[in-house]
């Protein structure tokens, strides 16, 4: 009777065992958690995002919207940055960053602005621009970014950027809403 016992206590343990080294969700591993050096960015599971390029310090994904000629993509990277001696400083350097980037495209809207809504110091910024596709076709690009400055290094920051574009006119969606619930999914890693 004991050595049945045994036998059964002993099929309870390895049970138990092989059951929490299996990697899944409640482990901690899920498929949708992009791991990198500085940053871990989970998406969400019902959404089907494609990997194009991935390192160390930078994932770039892309998706098909639902609409034809509707595409998304999403980029975050650990980028260098300058010391500052304050958030006003850390705007302005971002200020003027984006509108050297504005310089080559038709810009129709642009927001730079602190955001408040994450452990670290962290600038938004919204445009909307006209772009032809590479068949020539008018598009309009939406862009909503997140910058911030890493908790760990004062000279190293992440940037987190979701983008969307569709024929002009075609869209209703709130890309900034939708960029907020990405960037509430990104957690600042070991660099």
């Amino acid at each position: 009777m004991q050595f049945k016992n045994l036998i059964l206590l002993l099929g309870s343990a390895l049970l138990i065992l092989a059951c929490s080294s299996s990697k899944g969700p409640e482990s901690g591993d899920s498929g949708n958690d992009l791991m990198q050096k500085g940053f871990l960015l989970s998406l969400p599971e019902n959404e089907d995002w494609t990997v194009v390029n991935k390192s160390d310090y930078k994932v770039f994904l892309s998706k098909r919207g639902s609409k034809a000629a509707e595409n998304y993509t999403i980029q975050a990277l650990v980028v260098s940055l300058p010391t500052f001696e304050d958030d006003n400083q850390f705007l302005d350097f971002i200020r003027k960053r984006m509108a050297k980037s504005r310089k080559k495209t038709k810009v129709m809207s642009h927001n730079t602005s602190l955001y408040s809504g994450h452990s670290e110091t962290c600038i938004q910024y919204t445009s909307r621009e006209k772009r032809n596709s590479k068949k020539g076709t008018a598009l309009t690009l939406e862009l909503v970014s997140f910058i911030c400055r890493h908790p760990d290094n004062a000279n190293a920051g992440v940037y987190l950027a979701l983008s969307k574009s569709y024929p002009p006119g075609q869209s209703s969606e709130d890309m900034v809403d939708t960029a907020i619930e990405l960037f509430n999914r990104l957690y600042f890693t070991e660099l």
